[in-house]
């Protein structure tokens, strides 16, 4: 029997938490009863009150996997190691408490993974939240399908089913903070995409801060390009090129023809457009190494689990 592990971040969800789990169990006894399954709850350092629920919920049912961490280190971080923990054949990167990803496209998610593609993507192509968070949202999953070096589908999301022999390629990066939903299309492109519409919260609220998505917003981008330090590397060069011409230019003319500009603004604008374009184009290079030793060299701090239950 095949064995699908379900991943949620946790921190201060006792609102959700019964009906998150109970709804995972109902699948798995109806929809998906052919297939064994674990639900692993990843928690940031909740209040005494959720840790109750989780005991209480995980002392009436085995296949309920806890993991206390010791600190909140943040749902991304949380998530992946709970991903480390996983043994299923396949893993769902990441079921949110809230349940905004509907759990009725799980079975359809399997469905297409029994058919031989290697992992299964959400896509949330629909939201249900304000107009101006759907702008920002839309534009940021537009730059970065347009500056990955991989085939990324608009509107992607955590919400992926992927198998263990992906699983086990993603768990050899040397990186406990990496950004999970573009992680899978470095290894495959064997992939299918669902489209769906992400829900608003139906029990409680975010407890994710602004300065996290800004956080995992630049994560994101810095994973799947080294675009933004080409950018400037290109610009710099340009500019460069271009003022070193017009000082030559400027040279020539003023030392062969006669010029009403006051003496010295040529060679200010020229010294301008030169020394800029040089700290552009040394920046560029700095942003090259930098992000050259980004990749192999990243500080790698392990997530400290304070208990772990039915492991």
């Amino acid at each position: 029997m095949k064995k699908i592990s379900i991943i949620t971040p946790c921190f201060n969800e006792e609102e959700a938490l019964y009906e998150c789990t109970k709804t995972i169990k109902n699948l798995f006894e109806t929809d998906l009863k052919a297939y064994d399954y674990e639900h692993i709850i990843c928690d940031n350092n909740s209040s005494e009150k959720t840790i109750k629920i989780l005991r209480e919920i995980s002392s009436k049912d085995i296949k309920v996997k806890v993991i206390l961490n010791a600190k909140n280190y943040g749902s991304a971080k949380s998530t992946f190691n709970g991903i480390k923990n996983s043994t299923g054949d396949a893993v769902l990167l990441a079921f949110p408490v809230d349940m905004q990803d509907p759990v009725e496209k799980i079975p359809e998610m399997v469905k297409a993974w029994n058919d031989g593609y290697d992992f299964v993507v959400g896509c949330r192509d629909q939201r249900e939240e304000i107009f101006f968070m759907k702008i920002i949202r839309k534009f940021y999953y537009m730059l970065l399908k347009k500056i990955s070096m991989t085939k990324i589908p608009l509107n992607a999301g955590d919400f992926q089913l992927v198998d263990k022999k992906i699983i086990n390629k993603m768990l050899e990066i040397k990186d406990n903070y990496p950004f999970l939903r573009t992680l899978a299309f470095e290894y495959s492109e064997n992939f299918k995409t669902i489209s769906y519409k992400w829900k608003k919260r139906k029990i409680g609220s975010s407890k994710e801060p602004l300065k996290v998505y800004v956080n995992t917003a630049m994560n994101g981008l810095i994973a799947v390009t080294d675009a933004p330090f080409r950018l400037i590397l290109i610009v710099g060069f340009l500019i460069s090129f271009f003022s070193i011409g017009y000082g030559l230019y400027s040279f020539f003319y003023n030392f062969f023809f006669q010029n009403e500009l006051e003496k010295g603004i040529p060679t200010i604008l020229v010294s301008i457009l030169i020394f800029s374009g040089i700290q552009l184009l040394v920046l560029g290079f700095i942003g090259e190494y930098i992000s050259s030793i980004h990749k192999h060299i990243k500080k790698n701090i392990d997530v400290n689990e304070k208990e772990k239950i039915n492991f």
